[in-house]
């Protein structure tokens, strides 16, 4: 069932990535693509691609990492970015990875956890189009990990005129979690103070968090559709929820020790022999429509 709310605090702490860009963009207006475009459409023409071949750091001309506290909890460990926790495998994937580690910042938990990120900010943006990546699932519970896309000038609205997503919408391809068939896709907008707005879909899908499987968005100027294996999942038409401005591509893990975070509904319960887990990336793609020659 398809939920539209004001979320509320501990919501806001989840999404909460208040992220912007001035990188180059691939940035085309609502004439160049029809409101509706199948999956397979012949006319989909590649922008920016990745299939983490070698060993190592990823791609620098095409990603960028953050890192600091990311999942504070003042009553508990925390869950850092660090990106010591993401490389490539040698193997043609991009390892997410996450573990336990000392307490980092010296206010006496008695430990915390690191896990890690990328992100085509500054490298990389595109308004509409076919998004896609070829993913494994961790297997421990208590994390969860996204490929998703971000706006340039981040979920505030231009001008600060609440009411609308259309000048940035957080657009959440796929949260998902492993130790679970469970995947989630969302959408935000207006921030995440209190006017914050969200819709999310989540659903079982038989099999997922097992091997690698692909997830993908076809964005138009008129809806989102979302995809696992080609299969659509979720589909958004409300014209609130839909941005027409430049976005940029996340895939990262992330780890909260607040209880409400370890609820089952959420990453479920950290074990007690933790880590490390991996979330494994073996492509990234971007599309954009290309109108099909008429003459």
């Amino acid at each position: 069932m398809i939920k539209k709310l004001l979320i509320i605090f501990f919501v806001v702490l989840l999404f909460s990535c208040a992220d912007s860009s001035s990188g180059s963009t691939i940035d085309y207006g609502d004439s160049h693509m029809p409101g509706s475009v199948e999956l397979d459409d012949a006319n989909w023409s590649i922008t920016f691609q990745d299939d983490f071949e070698g060993t190592g750091d990823a791609d620098s001309s095409k990603w960028e990492q953050q890192e600091y506290n990311r999942r504070n909890n003042d009553n508990g460990p925390d869950g850092y970015w660090d990106a010591d926790y993401v490389s490539l495998d040698g193997s043609g994937n991009l390892d997410i990875s996450v573990d336990e580690i000392d307490d980092r910042n010296g206010d006496g938990d008695s430990t915390d956890y690191a896990t890690a990120m990328v992100r085509s900010k500054g490298y990389f943006s595109q308004t509409y189009g076919k998004f896609e990546a070829s993913c494994q699932l961790p297997e421990q519970s208590g994390w969860w990990v996204a490929f998703w896309l971000f706006p340039d000038d981040g979920t505030e609205p231009v001008g600060g005129t609440y009411g609308t997503g259309t000048d940035g919408t957080e657009i959440d391809i796929m949260e998902a979690w492993g130790w679970t068939d469970s995947i989630q896709s969302a959408l935000h907008y207006d921030g995440y103070g209190d006017q914050h707005v969200s819709i999310s879909y989540k659903q079982e899908v038989s099999g997922v968090s097992d091997g690698f499987h692909t997830y993908s968005l076809v964005w138009t100027p008129a809806q989102y559709v979302f995809y696992v294996d080609d299969v659509e999942t979720y589909r958004v038409t409300d014209a609130d929820f839909i941005s027409h401005v430049p976005s940029y591509v996340k895939l990262t893990g992330e780890i909260l020790t607040a209880d409400w975070a370890l609820m089952d509904s959420w990453a479920s319960s950290l074990p007690d022999d933790y880590g490390p887990d991996h979330f494994l990336v073996d492509w990234v793609r971007v599309y954009e429509y290309q109108t099909p020659d008429t003459e």
